[in-house]
């Protein structure tokens, strides 16, 4: 009884075709315009290149293991499709070369990925530095509110803005602590340019480190689904240069 397979017989003029859409097909995707507001892969911070370079290890060995199986997958189906039903292809069970080198070599490859993996998240998942900028990040339905510890007003007051109000403003090279809270859900704190996302948790204080490496605005937002209005419980972090963030920060305190 013949398979499926077998009776598959595909002129080469249909292959090549469908081989050509699906090139016309890729090429109009990697088009696509990636100059979006919350582009994870246009970083513009330390934290998000290494963030990047964590993906980039695993997809591009991903993509090549990918196009190695399926198109063994495909020489296999084309080059050995059955001819004689009567036919008995050689049995390979028990080939202790072929097991041994498909249980390594990922085993390897693995390995290979884990190493410089790990160190690196062990890297982003230090405390910040000493001389960190320190902001105070709180989250509630459906704004934010950031508090800089460090700079006070004439009577003593740390500058506190909210979201609703503007954006939170950080210096261009220096490492900025943000010790995020939550007065009532769970919230999540993302900027994709300048870094990954971290859960604001009621009664928890989590702490996420970043550096902007340029300066600009970058757009971020809840990442974790709060209730009605979380669509509209968006932020904005402007990144500026040292005497440019002194400027804003004396403005601020004059108000």
């Amino acid at each position: 009884m013949k398979t499926a397979f077998s009776r598959l017989r595909l002129p080469p003029r249909r292959v090549f075709l469908a081989v050509l859409l699906l090139g016309l097909l890729m090429l109009l995707l990697s088009g696509c315009d990636t100059d979006t507001p919350q582009n994870t892969f246009d970083t513009k911070g330390e934290v998000a290149d290494k963030q990047a370079d964590v993906f980039y290890w695993a997809m591009w060995p991903a993509i090549a293991v990918m196009i190695f199986v399926l198109g063994g997958c495909a020489f296999l189906l084309i080059r050995f499709r059955e001819r004689d039903p009567n036919y008995v292809p050689p049995q390979i069970h028990g080939n202790t070369r072929m097991e041994l080198a498909w249980t390594i070599a990922p085993a390897v490859l693995m390995l290979g990925l884990a190493v410089p993996m790990v160190a690196t998240i062990f890297d982003l998942g230090r405390e910040p530095s000493e001389d960190a900028m320190v902001i105070n990040v709180t989250g509630q339905r459906y704004s934010w509110t950031f508090e800089y510890p460090d700079i006070l007003d004439a009577d003593g007051n740390p500058l506190s803005l909210s979201s609703l109000g503007g954006p939170a403003h950080i210096p261009v090279g220096q490492e900025v602590a943000f010790h995020l809270h939550s007065t009532d859900v769970i919230h999540s704190f993302w900027v994709p340019k300048l870094g990954g996302k971290l859960d604001v948790v009621p009664n928890v204080n989590n702490v996420l480190w970043l550096i902007a490496d340029e300066p600009g605005s970058f757009s971020g937002q809840c990442a974790e689904y709060c209730g009605l209005d979380h669509a509209n419980m968006r932020l904005t972090v402007v990144a500026q240069p040292e005497d440019e963030f002194q400027a804003w920060v004396d403005e601020q305190l004059a108000d």
